[in-house]
């Protein structure tokens, strides 16, 4: 546990932060946690995961398939 800040760190460092989902989780876990090391989310368990991590697989989907807004020149 006590590396996942450093690897949400290193991983901001090398510009790749933006592309991937992180969760954290279980007994040892709490919200406060996740949001200490950068997580986007905090989950119980791997079945609250396996949902949340479809949630936000949609989320980001639906996200970047929105065309873009009018354009100024």
């Amino acid at each position: 546990m006590p590396y996942m800040k450093v690897v949400v760190d290193t991983m901001k460092e090398r510009g790749i932060r933006d592309k991937y989902i992180i969760l954290v989780g279980g007994a040892p876990l709490n919200e406060e946690f996740g949001e200490a090391v950068g997580a986007d989310a905090y989950c119980r368990d791997a079945a609250v995961a396996s949902e949340m991590a479809k949630s936000m697989v949609t989320a980001r989907r639906t996200r970047t398939a929105e065309p873009p807004g009018p354009s100024v020149n």
